[in-house]
């Protein structure tokens, strides 16, 4: 005769489960959800300029007040024709920017100017083909400011000593991921703080009574000049601009062959697809100012992206104000696109100079310790100093995991096997549309009536060869069937991305050792922030789905191990049909992640601007009085255990 419990299993097992004979394609699953939702839920007709400034200045921020600039000049050099004047100025209070300011000599009047940010590649603003343009710029008359952004050159803000030379493992784009992370975490963007430097080049050039303020641009040559891109639109002070573009074009539709590219913290924001701005829109937001793009090797993969801005400009009634001019890339800034973009300002600022070669100029060493004043880490810091809130509510994590109806489809057996005298039910379990999860079903052999909902991820892992190969697979997780053989009933789960679900794509290299901070995983993170979500919170849904499937084979618990612990505590948080939580190894508070300036912490696991709202231990505190059991001790480490 069957008991209640084992009635029900036998149910699920024959009626509300479906045979399956084949799997899905799990791999290419979590890409197909985004590419769905991107191409398909952003506003069709391309955003007004106007309306794109508005939401830019919205969710690149927020912005601090204009504080005095502060500005000194450490050095002048004299050259022929010019001078070399290596300047600093506070963006923000005690927060200095390094730069350059080449001056024509023998001005009688206002000159234009160029701003000039480096752009995201591991030299300084001291390069040769960077001096070599600023030569060209003030040959044709032109002033020109040319300064490091934060994390480059004498603002790199991870020095192993003071004054001693920077670890090259930690290379630019990863500092500024790291830097993006941690911003993200306090609801700030990485991006708005490159163009907030910028804005403050603009306001310190104003205040030079040698510059015309009715002509002033900027130059950039950068990977797809978003930030850039970003600054110009929103600093209407720009009146004309030439933005590169390395790896340029539409964001969405997603295309499949190079999305894990885009995984630089900086060139996501927050909702950007739910207000319909991609990339391109954020250019043609420069509008109706000059706007010259500049790319290299031009293959055919940046046709959309100018037709838009072609077409943009021509509906505005200005195509004369748009060009786009390509080179074969050679050197770091092509002869041919420095020329294009000094004749470029030349034409409408009206200076009369336009060169046509180039004189060699010799480089300038500058300034290379590092800049005074504070870090960016402990300005951050401070930002934080009152974040997160002592105390939450289950209300607000729901609103922030946004965790909806449980899906109505049926869960499907993919086949069952008998391993180490246990039962197990592979099976394909509905989490949203389009996210079907797999899982596995061990049956003990003498059941306790308590099922355990096993979740574990860590995309942090490294090549053993130290390469930038994908690692070695782990060996198999026994933890499931370990719990099993001591009655419990346990579903084990991949949440989406992780496990049989993990992308096939090959990860990008030189990460090593901090490929946590951007890889496929992240990339797939800053498609949910584009759509006001978070790959975390998306997880954690898959866990609650997981729980609604589990609910009625007995008293659930959950069990979260490495990136898996979070999301255990916070599915428990919303649904307290979960008697009892232990997690293994997990990060004990985003809040942490400020106070150290490295961290191996998967970034995908970054919801943004989650500390406004609480920490982890803010939610775990609303499981009382259910059991929270934490395994961190290395002596106690075994999950499986504590069972």
């Amino acid at each position: 005769m069957l008991n209640r419990r084992q009635f029900l299993l036998t149910a699920l097992a024959s009626n509300a489960l479906t045979l399956r004979a084949q799997p899905p394609q799990l791999p290419d699953m979590l890409l197909s959800y985004f590419t769905q939702r991107l191409n398909t839920e952003r506003p069709k007709t391309p955003p007004t300029s106007q309306f794109t400034r508005e939401k830019l200045r919205q969710i690149s921020g927020p912005y601090p007040p204009r504080t005095p600039l502060t500005p000194r000049i450490a050095k002048t050099t004299t050259r022929q024709g010019y001078r070399i004047e290596n300047i600093l100025f506070q963006s923000r209070p005690d927060f200095w920017v390094t730069g350059n300011l080449y001056v024509p000599t023998g001005l009688t009047t206002s000159a234009p100017a160029i701003v000039m940010p480096r752009g995201h590649f591991d030299p300084d603003r001291m390069t040769g083909d960077y001096q070599q343009i600023c030569f060209d710029f003030v040959q044709a008359g032109f002033i020109v400011l040319s300064f490091d952004p934060v994390g480059q050159g004498p603002r790199r803000q991870q020095w192993s000593t003071p004054g001693a030379e920077f670890d090259s493992l930690f290379s630019t784009s990863l500092e500024h991921a790291l830097i993006g992370n941690k911003l993200a975490l306090l609801g700030e963007s990485s991006a708005g703080w490159f163009a907030w430097d910028a804005m403050r080049a603009v306001d310190y050039l104003l205040t030079r009574p040698d510059v015309d303020p009715a002509k002033i641009g900027c130059a950039d040559h950068s990977d797809n000049g978003s930030e850039t891109s970003l600054f110009c639109a929103m600093d209407e002070r720009i009146a004309c601009a030439a933005l590169h573009a390395a790896r340029f074009g539409h964001r969405w539709p997603v295309d499949p062959a190079t999305w894990i590219v885009l995984d630089d913290t900086q060139e996501y924001l927050p909702g950007a697809a739910t207000f319909g701005i991609d990339i391109c829109d954020t250019f043609a937001a420069i509008l109706p100012r000059p706007m010259l793009v500049t790319i290299e090797n031009l293959d055919g993969g940046f046709d959309s992206a100018a037709a838009h801005l072609r077409t943009r400009y021509t509906e505005a009634g200005v195509p004369a104000k748009f060009r786009l001019a390509s080179a074969d890339a050679g050197e770091s800034w092509p002869q041919r696109l420095r020329l294009e973009t000094v004749a470029w300002f030349a034409r409408w600022f009206q200076t009369g100079r336009t060169p046509t070669t180039e004189t060699d100029v010799t480089p300038s060493t500058g300034l290379r310790e590092p800049a005074p004043g504070k870090s960016i880490y402990t300005l951050i810091r401070e930002h934080a100093a009152n974040l997160p809130p002592a105390t939450t509510s289950i209300a607000k994590v729901r609103q922030f995991i946004r965790p909806g109806t449980p899906s109505k489809d049926p869960a499907a057996i993919l086949h069952s096997e008998t391993t180490s005298g246990l039962r197990v039910d592979h099976l394909e379990l509905p989490s949203e549309p389009g996210i079907r999860l797999p899982a596995s079903l061990f049956h003990p052999a003498r059941p306790n009536g308590k099922v355990v909902v096993y979740v574990s991820g860590d995309v942090t892992a490294l090549d053993p060869s130290g390469g930038d190969n994908d690692p070695e697979p782990p060996p198999p997780d026994t933890t499931a069937e370990r719990i099993a053989k001591k009655g419990y009933t346990v579903l084990a789960l991949d949440v989406r991305g992780i496990g049989t679900t993990a992308p096939r794509q090959p990860r990008r290299g030189f990460r090593v050792p901090y490929h946590h901070l951007l890889n496929r995983d992240m990339a797939f993170n800053m498609m949910a922030w584009s759509l006001g979500d978070s790959l975390f919170a998306m997880r954690v849904r898959d866990v609650l789905h997981a729980v609604e499937f589990a609910a009625p084979l007995g008293e659930v618990w959950l069990a979260g191990k490495d990136m898996g612990a979070p999301w255990a505590i916070f599915a428990a948080s919303l649904d307290p049909r979960v008697h009892t939580v232990i997690t293994q190894n997990g990060l004990p508070s985003w809040r942490s992640l400020l106070d150290q300036d490295r961290y191996d912490q998967a970034s995908s696991q970054i919801p943004w601007g989650v500390l406004k709202e609480f920490d982890i231990p803010q939610v775990a505190a609303l499981l009382a009085p259910r059991r929270l059991v934490v395994l961190n001790d290395i002596a106690v480490n075994d999950i499986a255990a504590a069972f």
